[in-house]
């Protein structure tokens, strides 16, 4: 499981590995005060790292029973997340960069949870409202599982370095990771969306889908997902075939990563992301293109131009 996830950063110094749960009831979610590491006096999630021969889910029982003093009845949803931390620092204070893998449940407990902790890696365990969390008062997994839109994060190298969350304001020297789809049918025909109004861009046509890269994800995982939520497709992925940053007004601001898939499926527009969609020749396209190109979306622009010179016949 851990194979498939590509981290694109090849200055990471350390790696770490633990098995966590998610315990969400009634709008809240039951987390932990950090007693030790980066993350000090913040809330995260309760686990931790296997110790010898313990399979995923006695790991978690044993984590969830020495921080919390409460019992795992289920645990369920197994999934796996891969983040970066760019701020580690080393016992020796060095710093570097961590990435932490880890898997997650959503668990089902008994018992009242105890406030004490275990005095290592707990100071308590306590109910937090979901909607008081914030990246000032929890870890990023705690944010992930509790369901808040965390998107993976580049420095000027497009190497992930970070997670954000959505909406709020980004740290200098970092940027948004946007993974886009060019979808073509078996005509040739690549399929066009139009953003719906009230999106930020809205009204241009542009990627047949497009999205941030969510935390735990690499490009082509983002690619495939965006394409299933916003025309509700499951196509074969061809190769990529251009990346770069968007800059406007001399200011890097984005990178984009392109793909190229292939499917005759009907589309099934999530009318919340795509006013409209329709398939156009390349030959029409270009003409559209050179005719009005405030049409479309300037990233669109750039990545159709590179397919069009390098793979177009």
């Amino acid at each position: 499981m851990l194979s498939a996830i590509l981290i694109r950063n090849s200055k990471i110094t350390k790696t770490h590995f633990g098995v966590y749960g998610s315990i969400i009831k009634n709008g809240k979610i039951l987390l932990i005060k950090k007693a030790r590491g980066p993350y000090t006096g913040m809330y995260d999630l309760p686990g931790g790292s296997q110790e010898k021969d313990e399979s995923y889910a006695d790991t978690l029982k044993r984590e969830i029973m020495e921080e919390t003093g409460c019992e795992v009845v289920k645990a369920e949803n197994e999934r796996c997340k891969s983040i970066i931390f760019s701020d580690f620092t080393a016992d020796s204070g060095e710093k570097g960069v961590l990435q932490h893998n880890a898997i997650l449940y959503d668990v089902e407990i008994k018992g009242i949870p105890q406030k004490g902790g275990d005095g290592f890696d707990s100071n308590g365990a306590v109910w937090v409202d979901v909607k008081k969390l914030t990246t000032e008062n929890a870890t990023p997994y705690a944010l992930i599982a509790a369901g808040l839109p965390m998107i993976a994060v580049a420095n000027e190298n497009d190497e992930t370095i970070s997670t954000h969350l959505r909406g709020t304001p980004m740290k200098a020297n970092r940027y948004p990771m946007i993974a886009a789809v060019l979808l073509f049918n078996s005509k040739g025909n690549l399929i066009l969306q139009k953003i719906a109004s009230h999106k930020k861009w809205g009204g241009l046509w542009t990627y047949s889908a497009a999205g941030h890269v969510d935390a735990g994800e690499d490009y082509i995982t983002a690619a495939q997902r965006e394409l299933k939520e916003e025309l509700g497709i499951n196509a074969e992925f061809d190769r990529e075939v251009a990346s770069f940053p968007i800059i406007r007004e001399g200011i890097k601001i984005a990178f984009h990563h392109v793909f190229i898939a292939h499917s005759n499926d009907k589309t099934i527009p999530d009318k919340s992301e795509v006013a409209e969609v329709r398939e156009v020749s390349l030959h029409d396209l270009k003409h559209e293109i050179t005719k009005n190109p405030e049409q479309f979306f300037d990233g669109f622009l750039i990545a159709i131009k590179y397919y069009l010179d390098n793979f177009s016949s």
